[in-house]
């Protein structure tokens, strides 16, 4: 696998890296890249976000990133430089000069990383180089075992066994490398206080920042999902208009088809018509060739002859107007007439039957009540004849059409004729109990 790593803001590319390779092997090989010119201490930091970590020299960088999880790709690791190499330390000359760098001096550091130290992000990423760990050699794999050797007799180590057996130059290398050990111990341990402060300090607000970031991210995703599912439906809607415009695009191109073929048509047909037209009018111009037109005198004559026929039908047409007029006058005063006539009529009927009943009152002798006759039921004058009224099935008479006449006229009980009244529509019959009935 590869593994990115910052080197001064540039980010150079580690190949060869597994799950057994560890933090020292990958500076080791970042420090030969690098060359000589630019010895000094060095560490791996491992950044996630604005949190750091300082990697331990026996610890695989991938196992760290596999433990991020799902922020395996936020995390960034720096190659930091935190002091000078062995060579670069000022010496007295009464002071013995120290060992030459282990594994450990060269990948663990002295003093704790300022918190502020940040990689530039700004800056664009240079090209990056790229370092192949590879299998390493026999030689290495001696060293390396060595230094583990040595390190695991350093940590056991016993005052007895050791005056024993080393001698005092060994004894005093062994003291040294023992105290770099415990100061680069005491350093890690500091580092990871500080660590344990940070994450005990940021550890709700972040979990907060956390849960609001991820609230924000389903709330994103909603809001992708709605516009998704709007542009769906605008998407059919588009493909509904674009083929409702393809099928009246085809219609279009049907009825331009058949508009072209009318045209076609009555282009035809209209030359065909301007020959016949032209054909007709050469045959128009033979005759007048043949036969001779009238003359101006003739033709004066017929529109004279007309303007006469004109005037009289114009007198003829005032004079029915005339006699129209006149006639609707005559016709209005018939109608006065008749009117005053049917009055004068209504008038004498009503006259004619106060006679008849005050000649009937004569005969009998006996004093009548009569009821006012109603319009509706005058008989015209001079009514052919005179129909005696049925009596009302029960007994029963019609108001305001008959009077009663009281027992003692036995004279009254036979209904007279017609003519006894001089013809007037009166009708007289005996009703229950002796009573005597008259209808007018």
């Amino acid at each position: 696998m590869e593994l990115k790593v910052w080197v001064d803001g540039i980010q150079r590319v580690v190949c060869g890296v597994s799950q057994q390779t560890t933090c020292q092997e990958v500076v080791v090989a970042l420090a030969r890249a690098i060359g000589e010119q630019r010895t000094g201490r060095y560490v791996l930091v491992q950044k996630l976000r604005e949190k750091e970590r300082q990697l331990l020299p026996l610890e695989c960088p991938l196992e760290s990133l596999a433990k991020c999880g799902q922020y395996a790709n936020d995390v960034q690791f720096v190659l930091r430089r935190t002091g000078p190499s062995v060579a670069e330390r000022p010496s007295s000359d009464g002071a013995p000069h120290a060992p030459e760098r282990t594994f450990i001096r060269a990948s663990l550091p002295i003093k704790p990383r300022p918190m502020s130290t940040e990689v530039p992000r700004s800056r664009e990423p240079k090209k990056a180089m790229t370092f192949n760990l590879g299998p390493m050699g026999s030689g290495e794999l001696f060293a390396k075992s060595r230094w583990r050797q040595h390190v695991w007799e350093g940590m056991d180590f016993k005052e007895g066994a050791g005056a024993g057996q080393a001698s005092k130059e060994e004894l005093f290398k062994t003291v040294l490398r023992q105290q770099e050990q415990l100061h680069s111990l005491e350093v890690h341990e500091d580092s990871l206080e500080m660590d344990l402060r940070h994450w005990e300090h940021s550890r709700v607000p972040s979990q907060e920042d956390e849960i609001f970031f991820l609230e924000q991210l389903v709330r994103r995703n909603e809001t992708e999902l709605g516009e998704e599912e709007f542009w769906q439906s605008e998407l059919r809607l588009e493909k509904e208009c674009e083929r409702e415009r393809q099928e009246r695009v085809r219609s279009l191109r049907a009825s331009l088809e058949d508009y072209t073929q009318r045209i076609y048509e009555l282009s035809a047909r209209t030359e065909a018509l301007q020959k016949e037209i032209q054909w007709e009018m050469a045959e128009r111009a033979k005759r007048g060739k043949e036969t001779p037109g009238p003359s101006t005198a003739d033709l004066e004559d017929m529109a004279a002859k007309m303007k006469r026929d004109l005037e009289a039908k114009v007198k003829q047409g005032t004079q029915l107007e005339s006699n129209l007029a006149s006639v609707e006058k005559a016709l209005e005063e018939a109608e006065r007439n008749l009117q005053a006539q049917n009055r004068e009529l209504e008038e004498l009927n009503k006259e004619l039957r106060q006679c008849n009943l005050q000649q009937f009152i004569q005969q009998t002798g006996a004093t009548v009540t009569v009821a006012p006759a109603r319009p509706e039921e005058d008989a015209p004058l001079g009514r052919a004849g005179c129909e005696a009224p049925a009596q009302p099935p029960h007994g029963g008479q019609r108001p305001g059409s008959c009077v009663r006449v009281g027992r003692g006229l036995g004279a009254a009980r036979q209904t007279p004729s017609c003519s006894d009244f001089g013809g007037s529509p009166l009708g007289i019959h005996v009703g229950k109990e002796g009573s005597l009935i008259l209808n007018f």
